[in-house]
């Protein structure tokens, strides 16, 4: 099943096959079946998500991302049907940010548990650090929540990019400050929220992930 995701898939970021190999024993090792994700893009960790899902037996994936999504190429919508992936998962766009739909869902009148949230978002200490508090409140206890790309920076990505001018300068159009572009905001989350949170232990990172189980 991951490897049909692999092949139809082919290059369009982000999710690895192998980050996908290393879910499938998460999910299949703890018995995971629902499921919570912050930030699509294209849907990759989504298709494969539902795959694991599909393969282990059931269960069902909830993800959000902003309205813009919609229109990558290809979309969320467009490799699940696909792959035939699209009864496994629900899909909320948003036009502002994630944290209005975690509200909804806390709000509702039985408020949804979770077993796993993959957490790929803004990379900013906001919105993602709040994340963090109210995916803990739709968390059960001996949940996993998942947080990607630990240690990217804006000025990271670009510096990859080419896209930092000579000068060094912030390039324009980013809405950031020095520090908001040069600091790793999610290694801050790590570090200062979630490692410290007394609800959560048995954290592990590996290469770009950071691992935490709720109590």
């Amino acid at each position: 099943m991951l490897e049909r995701v692999r092949d139809y898939v082919g290059k369009v970021p982000y999710m690895t096959y192998v980050q996908a190999r290393t879910l499938d024993d998460l999910f299949t090792q703890y018995k995971i079946r629902d499921c919570l994700e912050l930030g699509f893009h294209h849907g990759v960790s989504s298709a494969y998500m539902a795959a694991i899902l599909k393969k282990n037996g059931g269960g069902h994936l909830t993800t959000i991302d902003r309205l813009a999504a919609k229109t990558n190429s290809p979309n969320i919508e467009q490799l699940l049907q696909g792959l035939g992936l699209q009864d496994c998962v629900t899909i909320h766009y948003e036009e502002v940010s994630y944290n209005w739909r975690l509200m909804d869902l806390i709000e509702s009148p039985v408020a949804p548990r979770f077993d796993f949230c993959y957490i790929d978002g803004g990379h900013r200490w906001e919105p993602d650090g709040f994340a963090f508090f109210l995916v803990e409140k739709l968390l059960r206890s001996g949940g996993w929540i998942l947080f990607d790309d630990l240690d990217h920076s804006f000025f990271k990505t670009h510096s990859e990019r080419g896209l930092i001018p000579p000068s060094g300068e912030i390039p324009k159009g980013t809405g950031l400050t020095e520090r908001e572009y040069r600091t790793a905001q999610i290694r801050k989350v790590w570090d200062l929220l979630v490692t410290q949170h007394p609800s959560f232990h048995n954290f592990r990172e590996d290469e770009r992930w950071g691992f935490a189980q709720k109590k």
